[in-house]
């Protein structure tokens, strides 16, 4: 799916492409509606219902084609499509996406079929000097008009962290670490790569901090800075290979416990309160076969009683 200019595979970009559906893919609905309002200027209300769609698509030989993400928000649909670096081809791929969304929302009224392209965006995060603002097709038709099929492209570099964040586009940045991958390459010294090592510290720990201090305006609940952080010790892991990167990374991790410990907590509370209900619900069937067997008031009382200084006998697990 990623390609580089010359249409090789790119180095490192099925990575990317699999940390950046699962950070899309996992978002919770407020987060996600939250980032979709940000890249595309969209007003829809927090509350509203996510659909998420499939986004396997047939092309026109047979061959599969699989934009990174389709959404539904209240009807309109939204594609998201991210790329590693440029490609010459990434006009016709998405703009293939789009018809094949917009073939299966046709609707028909009167002879008339209307195809309703959805809204699309493509995410550069790696863009060089030929990465354009807007990729653009130009249709010419039979009858001497011309028409321009335009999506608008977001260059993760062209942002600091904290413009980042600020703008909502904070499921973002796990990938902005990919901004020291060509200087951890180049770096051939002992000097330069202490400088490398020192930078990839520095950016590693400004983007944890930034993901968990834009938490509660971009609505990110405890899974998805959970998420977040994960991809982004993955990345540091990844772009920083061959470097000492162990601070930075255990710095994550200890992040990642705290916020492990919170979900944990969660989940143990909705069992014990799940396990509560179930436990009450069998009582009550219990109580009632009990008494559909001619049980007295008298016998019934005695039995939960003993029930009782049994359950209260027994001894207890204190969990920390």
């Amino acid at each position: 799916m990623l390609k580089t200019n010359d249409g090789g595979p790119n180095e490192g970009g099925d990575i990317f492409d699999r940390s950046f559906k699962q950070i899309i893919g996992s978002l919770s609905d407020g987060a996600l509606i939250s980032f979709i309002n940000s890249l595309f200027g969209a007003g829809h209300p927090i509350e509203s219902p996510v659909v998420r769609l499939n986004t396997e698509q047939i092309g026109k030989n047979l061959e599969k084609q699989q934009p990174d993400e389709v959404l539904s928000i209240e009807g309109k649909i939204y594609i998201i499509e991210e790329q590693t670096a440029p490609d010459k081809n990434m006009a016709i791929r998405v703009f293939e996406y789009g018809y094949a969304q917009a073939l299966k929302d046709k609707t028909i009224k009167d002879g008339m079929v209307t195809l309703p392209f959805p809204r699309m965006i493509v995410i550069y995060l790696e863009a060089g000097s030929i990465t354009p603002d807007i990729l653009k097709i130009r249709m010419e038709f039979p009858d001497g008009t011309e028409h321009d099929f335009t999506v608008k492209t977001l260059k993760l570099l062209d942002y600091g962290v904290e413009e980042l964040a600020g703008k909502g586009f904070a499921p973002l940045l796990p990938f902005y670490i990919i901004k020291l991958r060509k200087e951890a390459k180049r770096a051939k010294t002992e000097e330069e790569r202490r400088r490398v090592e020192e930078a990839f510290k520095e950016l590693g720990m400004k983007l944890a901090k930034t993901i968990e201090e834009s938490a509660p305006e971009w609505l990110l609940d405890e899974a998805d800075i959970t998420t977040l952080l994960e991809r982004l010790s993955g990345m540091v892991e990844y772009v920083g290979r061959g470097y000492r990167t162990t601070e930075v990374k255990k710095m994550i991790n200890t992040s990642l416990m705290g916020y492990g410990k919170v979900l944990l907590l969660e989940g143990e509370k909705k069992g014990r309160k799940k396990g509560k209900k179930e436990g009450e619900k069998k009582g009550k069937l219990e109580i009632l076969n009990l008494l559909k067997a001619g049980c007295s008031t008298e016998v019934l009382k005695e039995r939960l009683e003993a029930e009782l200084v049994s359950a209260a006998s027994k001894p207890r697990t204190i969990s920390n």
